[in-house]
């Protein structure tokens, strides 16, 4: 899922910044949880997901428009002042906003080309909205404990696989090339679908080669050298 792709690289990428010469800074998903941990000595930072905002963009594609914000968080007992949050937030602001530098590409590109991994770098723009230090004026809770900076930004991402899923089987034909490579996750999405790749002819149509139902023959003639000709 993309949202979860996008904050396991952002998280990566602020864990390479903030802890570069130490780790000492925990990072995470937003919990209330480390309000708890009254002996936590050092920085914590959150990550949290405020609105999600789903389009469709296109018939390949849905579009979220995403709005979320890091916490940078210190102990009230914290012995280094808090102005070192500040700091902290500049390094936030590094990771979040600059896009993947080309050697990061390149890692990725080699990664996903020698099978490693499937999951390009996200490289959508992120801009920052606003930043203050968070507090709660009338109430007293465990938050108040505590010195915490709040940042929040937005940017757009881009799902693909659902609806590809979905445009694959409505359309009833695959590209050859990306089942060729992906023969096995193919078959496995398409069995909890409730579909077999067994199901499809393999076929030529205007120089690609496709997977077209079986089931829609009646529409279509194939040829002695597996050209497909489609009647309307």
């Amino acid at each position: 899922m993309i949202l979860q792709q996008y904050y396991e690289q952002k998280k990566e990428k602020i864990d390479s910044i903030v802890n570069a010469e130490s780790n000492r800074v925990r990072i995470g998903l937003y919990s209330d949880r480390v309000f708890d941990e009254e002996d936590e000595d050092e920085p914590v930072i959150m990550f949290k997901y405020n609105d999600v905002v789903w389009n469709t963009s296109s018939e390949k594609e849905y579009k979220a428009d995403v709005d979320f914000s890091v916490y940078i968080v210190l102990n009230d007992k914290f012995e280094r002042d808090y102005i070192e949050s500040f700091e902290i937030a500049r390094q936030v602001d590094e990771a979040i906003l600059l896009h993947p530098n080309r050697s990061e590409i390149i890692i990725n590109n080699e990664a996903i080309a020698d099978g490693e991994t499937e999951i390009e770098l996200i490289k959508n723009s992120a801009l920052k909205v606003k930043e203050c230090q968070y507090t709660v004026e009338e109430d007293h809770w465990k938050k108040n404990n505590f010195y915490i900076w709040k940042i929040t930004y937005k940017t757009t991402l881009i799902e693909k696989e659902y609806k590809k899923r979905y445009t694959m089987i409505s359309n009833g034909a695959f590209n050859r090339r990306e089942l060729e490579q992906k023969e096995e996750q193919v078959r496995v999405n398409l069995r909890k679908l409730g579909y077999d790749l067994d199901d499809y002819n393999n076929v030529e149509y205007n120089g690609k080669q496709l997977l077209v139902l079986k089931n829609v023959k009646e529409k279509l003639t194939i040829n002695k050298d597996k050209k497909v000709t489609l009647k309307g």
